[in-house]
């Protein structure tokens, strides 16, 4: 009976990969990802060891349909944070998966466990990009309006330490974080602008005035 059950967990488990090794596009992942999450509940394989293996082909659907299965889920118990930074490092190589994966992921695990601060700090000083653009992505919250709600201190420490990166996607990253930013902190967002202007790269501090009225973004492109 033992054997009959192996090999039965073993037979849905290669069903469910077939099925997610078969997407192919992010309309294929948003057509299916109620039937898989049935699928792998029907199963009861573990959802961690699953993924941990599947994302070793370092496809980018099968990592995307990951994300919404986590935020379909709600899976933000702080054990599985793990599992979470080890995928950042290991398959985040893109800034589409880059994105997606602090939206849904890596965003609401540091709201609800602020130690997780120490963490953000270490992915800054990373040599891997993408992990690098994490740790400014990852304090948006993926909300109609991206509100970012964060101890501002803590963020802009984060901004400071990566405002000479000379990676095209990190600068975009900061101005897309110093934009949202300034909707919860306009005066101190302005004031650190108007510092950092010969710091900043013209590319970070156009996408960091996006949220401004125009006479405000007009009077800083000035500077």
């Amino acid at each position: 009976m033992v054997m009959y059950w192996r090999f039965v967990v073993k037979s849905m488990n290669n069903q469910i990969e077939e099925v997610i090794y078969n997407l192919s596009n992010y309309k294929d992942i948003i057509k299916n990802v109620n039937r898989i999450d049935k699928m792998i509940r029907e199963s009861n394989i573990d959802f961690f060891e699953l993924f941990d293996e599947i994302l070793k082909n370092n496809r980018e659907e099968p990592f995307l349909l990951m994300t919404l299965l986590v935020k379909k889920r709600k899976l933000y118990e702080f054990n599985y944070f793990n599992f979470y930074e080890k995928w950042l490092f290991n398959y985040v190589d893109s800034w589409g998966k880059c994105d997606a994966y602090c939206y849904r992921v890596l965003n609401p695990m540091i709201e609800l466990y602020p130690e997780l601060y120490s963490n953000i700090l270490s992915w800054s000083k990373s040599d891997k990009i993408y992990v690098r653009r994490a740790s400014l992505v990852c304090f948006i919250i993926s909300k109609a309006d991206f509100s970012v709600d964060y101890d501002l201190n803590k963020l802009l420490y984060i901004c400071d330490s990566l405002k000479d990166d000379k990676h095209l996607h990190i600068q975009k990253g900061l101005g897309w974080l110093l934009k949202y930013t300034y909707l919860t902190y306009p005066n101190e967002i302005e004031t650190y602008l108007r510092n950092n202007v010969n710091v900043l790269s013209r590319t970070t501090f156009r996408y960091a005035l996006e949220k401004m009225d125009l006479l405000l973004r007009n009077e800083l492109m000035k500077l």
